[in-house]
């Protein structure tokens, strides 16, 4: 079963009507028609003018959306292993993973992701598939945390902000055999079968 991984670092359809990131991440599917598609705004708190930014983006396709109270369905693994894609949304990626691993969410996708459902995100989305996590603990501080393991080493998005810049690199000075990726706003990975397969600059 093919797996797919797309790490968004900025952009997408929250910042940009009609993203070419989106438009190639409809593509990895290999197929005609509309796809199912759901978004996951956790790290944004379920936010919903994000998630109406997203239904209007995805107009064309089977879109749907999963906030908090339903990762505790009892269905809730069929009817993501059931998706083409799952997208999920920036915002707070410590706060994310913690819910994610409270309500089993994390297992959840893990479970899609090898059966063959495309996994794509935008910043707190595009990070948290890797090992080890560095971002936001507060305002004034960052710090490291385990991530969902999907992908070896660790992922910095929105590089080209001076401070995270700085945090990042510090921290990564300290770390051995590790790999890391650091993506500008318009850089963004794509991964198959856990391989990089292609940069895409938007």
């Amino acid at each position: 079963m093919e797996r797919n991984i797309l790490a968004i670092s900025g952009g997408g359809f929250s910042k940009e009507d009609k993203a070419y990131i989106d438009e190639y991440l409809l593509k990895i599917a290999k197929r005609q028609g509309p796809l199912k598609i759901a978004f996951i705004p956790t790290a944004s708190n379920d936010a919903q003018g994000y998630i109406d930014k997203f239904y209007e983006a995805f107009k064309t396709e089977h879109t749907s959306h999963l906030t908090i109270k339903d990762f505790e369905s009892q269905n809730i693994q069929e009817n993501v292993n059931s998706l083409d894609i799952v997208y999920v949304g920036g915002g707070n990626t410590q706060n994310m993973l913690e819910i994610w691993k409270r309500t089993g969410f994390d297992v959840v996708l893990k479970n899609a992701y090898q059966n063959g459902v495309i996994l794509a995100g935008i910043s707190a989305g595009a990070m948290c598939w890797f090992e080890t996590c560095f971002s936001e603990k507060n305002d004034q501080e960052y710090e490291e945390f385990e991530g969902l393991g999907l992908l070896k080493g660790s992922l910095c998005p929105h590089y080209n902000d001076k401070e995270r810049r700085e945090a990042f690199d510090n921290w990564s000075a300290n770390q051995t055999g590790i790999k890391l990726y650091s993506l500008n706003d318009n850089e963004n990975l794509h991964f198959r079968n856990e391989k990089l397969i292609a940069e895409i600059i938007t």
